[in-house]
């Protein structure tokens, strides 16, 4: 504890000290020009290298007709900041000089577009016109982030209709892992990626600048269709200040804009399970049905030219099919023959599906926005979003060995409203306040409602489960502001964020009971290993607040080196009972160097500050003791608490045993990582680059949980057996550490502390090939090399001995060693180009007509395979663990395996010009196009004996060839 304390106090000292320098050398600054907008920077010169300052530089967005003016200073530097993606008509004026004039700059979020001027005298020329576009490498970049444009967002396969699918284009980045096929694991999904092998919960998504985040699982909260996205930026190290609340990595996404030009599209998808592949887990040999539509439009375009701007999307889907499980057959015929003969009459669950089930699903996404310009220095934007998805059969607990009853329906209900006032202050200065009020409801029900929930280890786990019942709303209140403002070279910023997120909720985990069977047999003869049930009131309310403020400087101190200083603080108010941690300053340091235009230089480090997940205290705040509690019996008892209930629930809680109960620890602190980032990149071409990053990242203080309320454990033997409460021990249990019924503080049974111990350690390297769009092809591949360790993968896994936790420490469940993936929009060189395709072309041939306006779009991801943890499946040390953690003997944390995936998602479009920019799509969507079988879930259980069971490590589930079609007519 003493040791601990000194680490705290040491790297608060190392914080105030490092955040005073980066202070007082400039104030601190945005590795990333902007989460929101880029910047556009250059000098202005004479031919013969003379800076010209006091020269008005005017930039003008073609299609809003909206135009910035700044001015050159005395060393002929200018800056424009903040500026809206899209494309920029920059023009230069000075007295005595012709007007210069460069068209087409394309800027893209979150980019610094650097731009030399030459003017050339007015008696020499009228005019000077420049058409070139800059070059695709950004040389003041110091981060490790990639951008996924609006092309790729349009133009490539994905299966739901999920932009933030396309994160996993960049490099670094891994989907979330498959959670274990057993043993009481949660329900709540986190955001499904990991950055440098930190938690799925520890990203942050936002949305024009404002956080997206759902506070209580870590994921994402409310969706937008692809159709109002306008890019997003993956952003793996971060080194910007004004970013904040994730430990991870952070999606910032862009919403489009209506332009003086109305512009829309119509479209529909349509998904039959007849074209599908079999799924060959599923035990059923027939094909499960499957029908999908999804319908929607888009549209966009002026209320008041040059002034007021509005876009809409909106699209429905619904969705009715079948779904199987991968439980042997025989198994599940076992249990229906004795349920039949009416056993076990508190079983809810009186019958096992033994072929397909029904699933359905139905999705509205509508989204609107408007954009108002004031006065050409000051605008207005706000946006509304309303989502409502109904996922119904299997919706989560979708393991292979997952009966329907077990499997759950979800109803999740956002609605959305934000925005921003921005205000250009002169030529050097611009001040953006940003606000949004947004609540979430989410509702989780399993099939089974009644009686309690049977886990046999590896067999089946049917009936109501420990999780997956609860109803809950999040109200979510946020303002920030930044003020930016160019001195010099320097573009500071600063600017804070209040955010205020308020839960009410019912969190029903284990109210309706589970007992854990270690066989078939035992379940036959009523003979559970262990039981556990929770009871009194499961309601919560509580709020939490965050603050954040920052500074930070954006240096150019040369054209050829940009410094980024920055330094961050957070502070999270937790409700009463909680440590308030406000040791949470952030410093952040990034450089770019560039010694040739070909040739760039990164390297920088930071520390990011997380957020607490609202799922994992309100487990505190719920079983207190008080409030709630948990009931766990073993062998005998739980034998006959089984019995007395003919296989149900109880109705009240058992005589005899002591309450378990969760508490937060008294020192719990914020968790944070440590990142350090180094990289080059090369400009192959004109259009081409090459990038090589390495990435270090370090999490501290991360949750995990852990029963303090354990005597040291003792060697379990067939001769101290019944001591320890164990009366016909398994060759799985002899000779392993157990713990004892006796517990430290007899008043109760388990105590379960929240706990911020747990760390994890990444280690990456990646290489990126990238070619911005020229001659109808744009691409990217990258290859990502890594390793993660950790000693708790989330924040509610528990070691197998808490007095033994260098054990834990292992390859982390987000390690992925390697990964490779690769995108590419290609046009078909065959025909007329897009542009000119509204002309008709009667001199074509058939041949040259039919395999003309065709667009290719494949998505090639190779990849090793996840970790898996080994379990006995059943809590075999007697710890109480759950989710359980005993692991066989012999078998280290996460030691098992998936195998590698090879997966190739392919869309072909044939688009038909009808003159302009109308046109109708005809698309093919293909999804594991060469059917390959890519296993994502193996079966964990190893079972109580020396030798595993059957299924052990065996294919639960994996991905299957789909196929979808879809028109959509633009104009």
């Amino acid at each position: 504890m003493i040791f601990d304390r000194l680490l705290s106090a040491r790297r608060f000292a190392m914080d105030v000290v490092i955040s005073v320098c980066l202070v007082a050398l400039v104030a601190s600054a945005a590795a990333q020009s902007s989460r929101i907008g880029a910047i556009v920077q250059g000098t202005v010169t004479d031919n013969s290298g003379g800076v010209i300052p006091n020269s008005i530089v005017s930039l003008r967005n073609t299609l809003t007709n909206q135009s910035r003016n700044v001015e050159t200073n005395e060393q002929g530097f200018f800056r424009a900041d903040q500026l809206a993606v899209g494309i920029y008509e920059l023009r230069v004026e000075r007295t005595g000089f012709a007007p210069y004039q460069h068209a087409g700059i394309q800027v893209s979020l979150g980019q610094t577009v650097f731009i030399d001027v030459v003017l050339i005298p007015a008696s020499e020329s009228a005019s000077v016109t420049v058409n070139a576009q800059p070059s695709v490498m950004d040389i003041s970049q110091t981060s490790v982030l990639s951008s996924i444009d609006q092309e790729r967002i349009e133009e490539l396969p994905v299966r739901n209709r999920n932009y933030l699918d396309f994160v996993l284009l960049s490099p670094g980045v891994s989907s979330a892992p498959v959670p274990s096929s057993g043993g009481g694991g949660t329900a709540l999904s986190g955001s499904g990626f990991t950055f440098g092998g930190l938690r799925t919960r520890s990203n942050n998504i936002s949305i024009d600048g404002l956080d997206n985040n759902d506070e209580y699982t870590g994921s994402s909260r409310t969706e937008l269709s692809p159709e109002i996205v306008q890019e997003f930026q993956v952003v793996n190290n971060g080194l910007s200040a004004e970013s904040g609340g994730a430990s991870g990595g952070s999606i910032n996404v862009i919403t489009r804009s209506g332009t003086n030009l109305i512009h829309g599209d119509a479209f529909l998808f349509a998904q039959d399970g007849a074209l599908n592949a079999r799924d060959p887990f599923e035990t059923d040999p027939a094909k499960p049905s499957f029908r999908r539509f999804r319908g929607g439009a888009a549209l966009g375009g002026p209320i008041v030219k040059d002034r007021t701007f509005y876009y809409a999307a909106a699209e429905q889907e619904h969705n009715r099919g079948q779904a199987g499980s991968d439980v042997d057959p025989a198994a599940v015929s076992s249990i229906n023959t004795f349920l039949a003969s009416g056993a076990f009459p508190g079983l809810g669950t009186r019958h096992l599906v033994t072929g397909f089930f029904p699933i359905s699903s139905a999705e509205t996404e509508a989204a609107g926005k408007l954009d108002h310009q004031f006065t050409k220095a000051s605008s207005l934007m706000v946006r509304y979003v309303f989502t409502n998805n109904k996922e119904s059969g299997d919706a989560f607990n979708a393991s292979g060995l997952v009966d329907a009853s077990a499997r759950g329906n979800t109803f999740t209900s956002d609605n959305a409203l934000s925005g921003s006032l921005t205000s250009v202050l002169g030529s050097q200065a611009v001040s953006d306040f940003r606000f949004q009020a947004a609540t979430r409801h989410a509702v989780l029900r399993t099939n089974e409602t009644l009686g309690p929930g049977i886990e046999i280890a590896g067999v089946v786990t049917f009936g109501r489960p420990y999780g997956g019942n609860s109803a809950r709303r999040e109200n979510h209140y946020q303002a920030g502001y930044t003020y930016s403002r160019t001195i010099g070279k320097h573009l500071w910023k600063v600017g804070g964020t209040l955010n205020r997120v308020s839960l009410r909720a019912d969190v029903l985990d284990g109210f309706g009971g589970i007992y854990l069977f270690n066989s078939l047999a035992d379940f036959v003869v009523g003979q559970p290993d262990q039981f556990r049930q929770a009871f009194g009131n499961p309601n919560v309310d509580f709020p939490v607040t965050s603050f954040g403020g920052f500074v930070q400087d954006h240096w150019s101190f040369t054209r050829q080196v940009t410094i980024d200083l920055g330094v961050r603080y957070d502070f999270e108010r937790l409700p009463a009972g909680f440590n308030q941690d406000s040791n949470n300053i952030s410093p952040r340091i990034g450089l770019a160097w560039s010694p040739s235009p070909k040739l760039v230089f990164r390297v920088g480090y930071g520390i990011f500050v997380d957020r607490y997940v609202l799922a994992n205290l309100a487990r505190a705040i719920e079983k207190n003791g008080s409030r709630a509690f948990e009931q766990v019996a073993d062998g005998v008892s739980a034998i006959s608490l089984f019995a007395m209930a003919q296989g149900g629930s109880l109705v009240t809680p058992a005589s005899g045993l002591a309450p378990s109960v969760f508490q937060p620890d008294p020192r719990m602190a914020t968790p944070y990582s440590q990142q350090a980032s180094v990289g080059a990149e090369y400009l192959l071409a004109k259009n081409l680059t090459i990038r090589s990053d390495y990435l270090f990242v370090h999490g501290l203080k991360l949750p995990h949980t852990m029963n303090t309320n354990l005597l040291p454990p003792i060697v379990l033997t067939a001769a101290n057996a019944p001591s320890l409460g164990v009366l016909n021990p398994t060759p799985q249990q002899i000779g392993r550490d157990a713990f004892a019924p006796v517990r430290l503080d007899p008043q109760f049974d388990d105590i379960y502390q929240l706990q911020n111990s747990a760390g994890s350690t990444y280690n990456g390297g990646s290489l990126t090939l990238s070619q911005r769009m020229n001659a109808e092809l744009e691409f990217s591949g990258s290859y990502t090399l890594s390793k993660t360790f950790d000693n708790a993968s989330d924040y509610d896994e528990q070691p197998q001995n808490p007095f033994d936790l260098r054990a834990e420490n292992a390859i982390s469940r987000q390690h992925q060693q390697q990964r490779f993936v690769f995108n590419a929009l290609w046009d078909l060189p065959i025909g007329d180009e897009e542009e000119k395709s509204g002309k008709s072309n009667e001199n074509e041939g058939w041949l040259t007509q039919t395999f003309s306006h065709i667009e290719v779009a494949p998505i090639l991801t190779v990849e090793s395979g996840r970790p898996v943890n080994p379990l006995t499946g059943l809590d075999s040390n007697r710890s109480h663990a759950f989710p359980l953690s005993a692991r066989p003997l012999a078998l280290g944390r996460n030691s098992l395996k998936t195998p590698s995936q090879f997966i190739m998602d392919l869309r072909v479009l044939k688009y038909f010009p009808f003159g302009g920019v109308k046109r109708l799509d005809v698309v093919a969507e293909v999804f594991n196009l060469f059917n390959r079988l890519n296993v994502t879930q193996i079966n964990s259980a190893f079972g109580s004996g020396l030798t595993p069971i059957p299924g052990f490590r065996q294919p639960l589930a994996g991905t299957r060839r789909q196929i979808q079609f879809s028109l959509d007519f633009e104009f």
